[in-house]
């Protein structure tokens, strides 16, 4: 069974809707639904609406064609923008933590356009549980309002870029 977090994420297409992105996974490790999280920003789907992965790896990749728009070392985020418009965000641990330091390396910069499978950057699960921190990649779609469906594809563990996460479906015109 696949994860269903809230009524606009399913576990089946939609009928009569048109797919109009496939977004595979950005990191490997343990699916983690944001009503898990420790922090109310996810819990809340205050930073819109997506999925934790629990890092088993440090690696974080570009799961199709984007457009960097904004880097935050210090929290530990980027911001990008696909060609369909859609706003994902991809945050290493909690909003809340401003201590990654050196332990955080981004691959890319404000205004690449980055093709699938790139790294966006690479961070130290193990040193951030030492933090005291759960190593945890938040993956959410910021901009998901205007979507008819959003389906997810995973549950369990997955493969960074081998497994298919979302499939994101527009009203058709």
């Amino acid at each position: 069974m696949n994860y269903c977090f809230t009524t606009r994420i399913t576990d089946s297409a939609p009928v009569a809707k048109k797919a109009a992105l496939r977004i595979t996974s950005p990191a490997t490790g343990a699916i983690l639904s944001l009503s898990d999280s420790p922090s109310a920003f996810y819990r809340e789907r205050v930073l819109g609406e997506g999925i934790g992965i629990q890092l088993t790896r440090g690696e974080v990749y570009a799961p199709c064609s984007l457009v960097v728009s904004s880097i935050d070392p210090a929290k530990g985020s980027l911001n990008a923008v696909t060609s369909k418009g859609i706003k994902l965000l991809f945050q290493a641990g909690l909003p809340e933590f401003t201590g990654h330091g050196e332990r955080l390396q981004f691959h890319v910069g404000t205004g690449d356009t980055v093709n699938a499978g790139m790294c966006l950057f690479t961070c130290d699960p193990l040193w951030m549980k030492q933090q005291g921190q759960q190593p945890c990649l938040y993956f959410t779609l910021l901009n998901a309002a205007p979507l008819a469906a959003i389906q997810c594809h995973a549950s369990g563990s997955i493969l960074a870029l081998d497994d298919l996460l979302f499939t994101l479906y527009v009203h058709p015109k």
